[in-house]
């Protein structure tokens, strides 16, 4: 190995061993499964080094629920021509698509996220996701999130776990969305235990990868739920509260925004704060 990439290495290794910044190397190191970083992680550590992390985020994260050609009434369904609209804009106007887990390393890490970020976050588990979202996000270069109910999978109309292993496959996400889909809001201990807890555990048994970002069905929530949720371990977790403004105190509590919103009150937010 060249030694100045050796120098560099030992040095950033030792700055980031007493940084409040390890952790995020660390969590490079093992989704990456090497035991050490390489000369390149070293550098892009050491580009990252003391970044300060901001308290808050101007990003979209959508919320999408059916994608089908039969569009019915109702702000839960798009058609497949309007998604393509909409990843078209989007696309067109420099937005780049990150993870809930890039979106937490940026808040909690000062990891660097695009000038315009944006999330696109699926519900529930559809097979119409699969069928018409899913091939339309690879067309544009985009990823997605998508929240499945663990007790709908494999059941008619939603997708099956090979579907699953295929969009995560292509760098998709797969989100926790609960086991029967409750309103949790009044859940009591148990019934919460099952639907956050268990029901991640089914999805990481049946996937063979860890699920640390859960939605609330219904958008319910109340504090012994955000409890749970941060309890199972979940990393992040997204609300129907509308805003765009994601906050580093409240990765359990992540807002969303409907497209439309989005394009009519909220973009300024995000598009004056890149320029």
């Amino acid at each position: 190995m060249n030694p100045s990439i050796s120098r560099r290495t030992a040095l950033v290794s030792a700055l980031f061993m007493a940084s409040p910044l390890r952790a995020f190397a660390d969590e490079i190191d093992r989704r990456v499964g090497l035991p050490e970083a390489s000369a390149v992680q070293a550098a892009e550590f050491e580009a990252r080094a003391w970044r300060p992390a901001p308290s808050s985020v101007e990003i979209p994260i959508l919320l999408y629920h059916h994608v089908v050609p039969d569009h019915a009434q109702g702000v839960l369904y798009v058609t497949p021509d309007g998604f393509e609209q909409h990843l078209r804009y989007l696309r067109d106007n420099g937005y780049q698509s990150v993870s809930f887990g890039d979106l937490a390393d940026g808040l909690e890490y000062g990891a660097p996220l695009p000038e315009r970020p944006v999330i696109l976050s699926f519900d529930d588990g559809w097979e119409n996701q699969y069928q018409h979202a899913f091939p339309l996000l690879q067309k544009y270069g985009f990823t997605g999130t998508f929240y499945v109910v663990s007790g709908y999978i494999d059941h008619q109309n939603f997708m099956t776990t090979e579907q699953l292993k295929t969009m995560m496959a292509a760098g998709m996400v797969i989100g926790g969305h609960s086991h029967t889909h409750p309103a949790l809001a009044g859940a009591g201990s148990a019934r919460l235990h099952d639907e956050v807890a268990s029901s991640k555990a089914w999805l990481e048994d049946r996937l063979g990868v860890a699920i640390d970002s859960f939605a609330y069905p219904y958008g319910s929530y109340s504090a012994s739920t955000v409890a749970a949720v941060k309890a199972a371990g979940y990393r992040t977790a997204r609300t129907v509260d509308t805003s765009t403004q994601a906050r580093a105190d409240s990765l359990a509590l992540l807002p969303a925004v409907l497209y439309s919103q989005y394009v009519n009150h909220y973009r300024g937010n995000v598009e004056l704060a890149s320029r």
